[in-house]
């Protein structure tokens, strides 16, 4: 259905004067046997909008209705996604089949048709995985207390009847100075049940 527009619209940024708009908002419909409680909306696809505008290009100079023009072929033929903004907006628009006509009526410009094709954009469903970034500092930290931390095992011993320095020290694996050092007791009289150190 044709709408008579009749105004300054712009297509891509660029003003252009718009006698007809006309849009096409369609679907394609089923046209096999549906099975019976199938939703319906499974079935209807919607086709891409499309809308078809003519009117004047017009500028107060030649020169200026030329770079229009150069402007327009350039948008069609490098494909870019436009936004046109009429009696309604239509945005991600692809330009094809720019038409120009010059005549008499028109001194300054020409008459044009163009058709305006939407772009449905389709997004990825994949969703990247969030991964939780760790400082250098952190992670520095964390290294330091791992390696600053020693691993302090304090072991006793309760003195029995016949208990040495020297045979503790071969027990433990330890020598026999350090014993003496630790514990402070006079070799020949370590007295029976006190708690020595062994490390």
């Amino acid at each position: 259905m044709a709408e008579e527009v009749v105004g300054t619209s712009k297509l891509h940024g660029l003003l252009i004067h718009v006698e007809n708009e006309d849009t096409e908002i369609d679907v394609d419909t089923p046209t096999h046997k549906v099975e019976k409680g199938i939703d319906l909306s499974d079935h209807v696809e919607r086709k891409p909008i499309v809308v078809k505008i003519s009117g004047l290009l017009i500028r107060p100079t030649a020169d200026r209705v030329e770079t229009l023009v150069q402007k327009l072929q350039t948008i069609e033929f490098e494909g870019k996604l436009i936004t046109y903004e009429g009696r309604r907006i239509y945005k991600n628009m692809l330009v094809s089949g720019l038409s120009i006509k010059a005549n008499s009526s028109v001194m300054n410009g020409y008459r044009f048709s163009l058709t305006l094709t939407e772009v449905r954009i389709g997004q990825s469903s994949y969703l990247k995985p969030k991964v939780k970034a760790v400082t250098a500092s952190k992670a520095k930290a964390g290294r330091k207390q791992t390696e600053n931390k020693k691993s302090v095992k304090t072991t006793t011993h309760t003195v029995k009847k016949g208990d040495t320095y020297s045979s503790l020290a071969k027990k433990y694996g330890v020598s026999v100075a350090s014993l003496q050092k630790l514990n402070g007791y006079d070799p020949r009289k370590i007295p029976i049940g006190a708690k020595l150190k062994m490390g």
